[in-house]
């Protein structure tokens, strides 16, 4: 049997496996118990939290026979059973009562018009016809305006569940019609704790620091995390030790900690030579310099969490960091943080059309030596006029 990625394998099969979305997989469960189903759903959110297997999973307990006759299981489990005719057919990819649609490669008025012609023909078992419609926003507006009428006016077995990452270019007459879930970005400790389990469950050995990098390296995205995952377990295969954090970092050229607070630590000691360092550093190891500045961004954003907050609960590092921020962050004041924050920010868009990367690089890290000094040393000493300088006349009946 071939290899199945692990995003596929632990894919999750009930509601309550699904991460960080209670709010919405409450809700559905709620509609089911009181049989308040809608005709149209929208997912939407960022890629990888979990909106096609929402909706595969709602799509599933739907038809269940179980959910459909059991009404305590309804009443108090309210989760696809998977183990009747219909949940079977479901996991094996052959039940006729589901269809899932790429909007993406299937966005004409001919497409549309196919699968509104389909609709009209009732489920071969169990309750309701779903169609899960992925990427929705693809679609042309001349597909939009062809489904509206159907949308409107659906048959008694019909269920649309549209998934999205982009809301906004869905149509408002469409949106209108239907019920819209927005989908979190998922929490880092969340993401730790699901990639733990799936190497407890692999028999895998891992560094809890390099866990947290992986999922910060996602952003959000449950996928994006497992996918990484994947490639890090192949890349530390050879070794025998497990994951390390070292060679996590090693794998995905991710900018190391110690060289951001290296900038900082320039900063506070108005260290031009060692700045000049961290620039080589970086330029020499290939690491992309706009990249570096996002990072060194977020960590200027670290330390004005910790001042604002005073505490390190928003900062998502090891304990270690999360030490070194608080005690490091007496050396700067908010306003110097947003000073140079600011510049970053500024910079990032100017290098994007610049060619000379590594000269501009390294005049903004050291520029950013002059942005930690009160802003009232940055501003030039007002020259007085030639007028201002000339003594009054004195009065002629002075003495």
């Amino acid at each position: 049997m071939s290899y199945q990625v692990i995003a596929r394998k632990y894919r999750p099969a009930k509601f309550a496996d699904i991460t960080a979305q209670e709010h919405i997989t409450r809700t559905i469960q709620n509609s089911l118990r009181m049989e308040r189903v809608g005709h149209g759903y929208i997912f939407s959110g960022l890629r990888g939290v979990g909106k096609t297997t929402a909706a595969r999973v709602f799509a599933k307990a739907l038809n269940c026979q179980r959910m459909i006759e059991d009404a305590d299981w309804l009443r108090d489990v309210t989760e696809p059973c998977g183990e009747c005719e219909s949940c079977r057919d479901f996991d094996a990819g052959t039940s006729m009562n589901i269809a899932e649609f790429d909007a993406a490669s299937n966005n004409s008025v001919d497409d549309i018009r196919t699968l509104r012609d389909n609709v009209r023909y009732g489920p071969q078992k169990g309750r309701y016809r779903v169609y899960i419609i992925d990427e929705v926003h693809m679609l042309s507006i001349a597909a939009f305006n062809a489904f509206l009428k159907t949308l409107e006016e659906p048959p008694p077995h019909a269920i649309f569940i549209f998934a999205t990452t982009e809301l906004h270019k869905i149509p408002a007459t469409i949106a209108s019609r239907c019920q819209r879930f927005n989908f979190k970005r998922i929490p880092l400790d969340a993401i730790q704790t699901q990639l733990q389990g799936i190497c407890e469950a692999e028999g895998i050995k891992v560094d809890a620091d390099a866990l947290q990098l992986v999922s910060r390296k996602a952003q959000g995205s449950m996928r994006d995390a497992q996918s990484i995952l994947d490639q890090v377990i192949a890349f530390s295969s050879e070794s025998g030790e497990g994951i390390s954090y070292q060679g996590v970092r090693e794998l995905l050229n991710y900018i190391d900690d110690e060289q951001l607070f290296a900038v900082t630590d320039a900063i506070t000691g108005h260290d031009a030579p060692g700045m000049i360092e961290v620039a080589q550093f970086v330029i020499s190891n290939g690491y992309d310099e706009q990249d570096f500045l996002e990072k060194l961004i977020e960590h200027l954003r670290n330390f004005l969490m910790v001042i604002n907050l005073r505490s390190t609960r928003l900062v998502e590092r090891p304990e270690g960091v999360k030490e070194r921020y608080q005690k490091e962050s007496v050396n700067f004041t908010p306003a110097a943080l947003m000073r140079m924050t600011a510049f970053l920010l500024d910079t990032q868009k100017e290098l994007k059309f610049q060619f000379e990367y590594q000269f501009r690089f390294e005049l903004a890290l050291l520029r950013l030596l002059e942005l930690d000094r009160p802003s009232s040393e940055l501003q030039p000493a007002p020259v007085e006029s030639g007028d201002s300088k000339k003594k009054p006349l004195s009065s002629p009946h002075q003495p």
